[in-house]
């Protein structure tokens, strides 16, 4: 698929959007400011785009900034301008708590939105990464106005605010959904790759005016669908431009082929899969890893080996979920000396026996009178 989705939690827009994502994938310096680490990677700022930012004082196009980031979808659905909000009315003497209310967006949400991952077909990513001026913004304009059209569709038909009591009423969000884009330009590895990342917020307003979440479900339920659409929308509009045609081409035998422009060499498009074979060879291994030793009969056998990485996971797992050692060594040594003498001598513990019972009232001191 040429469409991709995540879910974005709170503490993740932290770790990994703040550092990765927003600045093209590249590692963000420490103490760096948000457009700075742009410039440095060479990334264009991130844009506002969605039918809801008239709602939140925001216009499409925009500039994207790390605090309506942070507001948005690091403090689980805050208001874009909830520090400037905030700030407003504590001046105006209001007190602290409606203040800090006041900025928030209906209920306090874990996951905050939905990263989807816009890439074309890899015959046209490969034209715009080869091809002359004209070509690239031809089809950078076909893959920015491809995603307005699947992002219109996901408010029209897609996105639903579940409210009531398990969720039973369900209702478009009337005023449509916010999002934030951010443009790529190359992979991880370093190749060219167009690609561009909407950063969709769950907050939804309903008619009512009060704010909800958006139905993550539905959207990962159509996620396939977005994705042919997609397709469909930047082929028609880079042909039409380029005066190019499509062709049929099978990536995987026994399935539907792809659309993909006609004559671009299908050893250049394989070049293109290098993170495919990459995971296609770790499948393998770890098959392999798993299904090593045979029973007596010949049958394989499963083993309960993991990967490395699930291994550390399930280290450190155990190592929160172990108890810490006793600080108090001599108490555990004396109640183990006590066990053995305990033919000739009840056990005493004498952390315990010194310590007065809390349901046994403590003696009183006697006075001392005259004489």
């Amino acid at each position: 698929m040429t469409v991709e989705i995540r879910v974005i939690r709170a503490g993740q827009m932290y770790r990994y959007f703040f550092r990765e994502t927003v600045v093209g994938d590249g590692r963000r310096p420490a103490r760096t400011s948000l457009r700075a680490a742009q410039e440095q990677a060479g990334v264009p700022a991130g844009r506002w785009m969605g039918r809801g930012l008239a709602a939140l004082g925001l216009a499409p196009g925009e500039e994207v900034t790390e605090a309506q980031l942070r507001n948005l979808f690091g403090e689980r659905g805050r208001h874009p301008y909830a520090d400037r909000i905030e700030a407003d009315l504590l001046a105006a003497g209001v007190s602290p708590k409606k203040a800090f209310k006041a900025g928030a967006l209906g209920r306090r949400v874990t996951v905050t939105g939905v990263d989807f991952v816009f890439r074309p077909q890899p015959s046209i990513y490969l034209l715009w990464a080869f091809g002359d001026e004209e070509t690239r913004l031809v089809i950078e304009a076909a893959h920015e106005r491809a995603i307005e059209r699947v992002l219109e569709w996901i408010e029209d038909e897609v996105a639903v605010i579940r409210y009531g009591k398990d969720g039973i009423y369900r209702v478009r969000p009337p005023g449509g959904l916010v999002a934030a884009r951010f443009r790529h330009h190359e992979a991880r590895s370093g190749r060219p790759l167009l690609h561009d990342h909407l950063l969709l917020s769950v907050k939804g307003q309903r008619l009512d005016g009060r704010w909800g979440s958006i139905h993550t479900t539905a959207l990962h339920e159509n996620t396939v669908a977005a994705s042919a659409l997609y397709n469909e929308l930047v082929a028609a509009e880079v042909c039409e431009a380029l005066g190019l045609a499509t062709e049929p081409r099978i990536v995987t035998p026994g399935r539907r082929p792809v659309m993909e422009i006609a004559g671009v060499p299908h050893e250049l498009i394989r070049w293109t899969a290098r993170r495919s074979d990459q995971i296609a060879a770790c499948l393998a291994e770890l098959e392999h890893e798993y299904v090593t030793a045979v029973v007596d009969d010949g049958e394989p056998r499963f083993l309960p080996v993991v990967s490395e990485r699930a291994r550390a996971k399930l280290n450190a797992i155990a190592a929160r979920k172990t108890p810490r050692p006793s600080s108090r060594p001599g108490r555990a040594r004396s109640c183990a000396r006590g066990g053995r003498r305990a033919r000739s001598s009840p056990p005493v513990c004498t952390s315990t026996s010194s310590t007065p019972s809390s349901n046994t009232p403590a003696p009183r001191r006697r006075r001392s009178g005259p004489g």
